[in-house]
């Protein structure tokens, strides 16, 4: 069965069939006469809202959680807003199908191509041979099998795509070697301040599976990423000392700011600053690009002009 195309099944009375991705746990909600479901399907860079009215529909989805199903659905409409009725729903049986085939992402190459302008502009500023070797063995260990450059940065907001965690990482990357073209004081500290950009999200790895929530979401990316960081403990400290790699820790714990544990030293703050500049414009940013007017809409500011606008 055909990857539904969730746009076009919108159209309000159409009848569609085909296999949709649900990536985040559905909400099952009280209604005046039963229980529903609401959730949403996503097809790369089409997203669409879903509600199932019968209970003994939605099972399936109770049952097995997120994933790919194969289904009926309705485009349907209540006060504007456009959603799709689900009449049947299956869990699918096609091996041929892999989550990444609902998932956008962002080309190997060019991720390769942007790592490749990043080393080279902290090799500039400073950044040593000892420093990329270790950077090399932690994100490229046998146990996460490649998905340093698999994962996303987030399941929503920015570089929600598969790819997005390093591509993300890259571009904070391009940021910090600037800031330590700019300031002289920071060439010294250049070593911790690069792995502690490389480092920041590393637990993402297994707080998301594919931009699915992994089994211990709960356990947040800073939590796991301080754990992952343990096991190079020594390899660290011989490198460097027991200072430097407690500041990595202080990095990875303290890198959300006001939004988590906020950040214990300097070089936390300033991974923070880089993190939010880095990840806000790129939200913004996508968030115009898939605006039908040009005019997005920010909860802390409300509506903006795009650039196009």
């Amino acid at each position: 069965m055909a990857i539904l195309d969730l746009n076009e099944a919108l159209s309000r009375g159409r009848r569609s069939q085909g296999s949709v991705y649900i990536n985040m746990p559905p909400q099952v909600r009280s209604g005046k006469k039963n229980d529903f479901m609401v959730g949403r399907f996503l097809n790369k860079d089409q997203d669409a809202e879903f509600k199932i009215w019968e209970e003994y529909i939605f099972a399936p989805v109770l049952e097995y959680g997120t994933g790919i199903y194969e289904a009926d659905v309705e485009g349907s409409e209540y006060n504007g807003q456009q959603y799709l009725t689900v009449h049947r729903i299956e869990r699918s049986e096609d091996p041929s199908l892999k989550k990444r085939d609902f998932l956008e992402s962002i080309p190997q190459e060019d991720i390769l191509a942007l790592w490749k302008k990043a080393k080279r502009s902290l090799n500039e500023a400073g950044t040593s041979d000892l420093c990329w070797m270790l950077i090399d063995q932690i994100i490229n260990a046998p146990e996460i099998k490649g998905r340093f450059m698999i994962e996303g940065a987030a399941i929503s907001h920015h570089d929600s795509v598969i790819g997005g965690l390093a591509h993300h990482t890259l571009k904070m990357l391009r940021i910090l070697a600037v800031m330590i073209e700019d300031n002289p004081f920071l060439q010294e500290h250049c070593d911790l301040l690069v792995m502690g950009v490389f480092l920041h999200d590393i637990g993402k790895i297994f707080e998301y599976d594919e931009l699915e929530m992994a089994p211990y979401w709960y356990a947040n990316h800073r939590v796991q990423g301080i754990e992952y960081l343990a096991r190079f403990k020594d390899d660290i400290i011989t490198a460097y000392n027991e200072a430097f790699y407690r500041q990595l820790q202080s990095i990875i714990s303290g890198h959300h700011g006001e939004y988590g544990d906020r950040p214990t030293t300097v070089a936390a703050g300033i991974v923070h600053y880089i993190d939010t500049a880095e990840s806000q414009v790129t939200e913004l940013i996508e968030l115009e690009q898939k605006s039908p007017d040009s005019r997005i809409y920010v909860r802390d500011w409300g509506y903006l002009a795009g650039l196009n606008y």
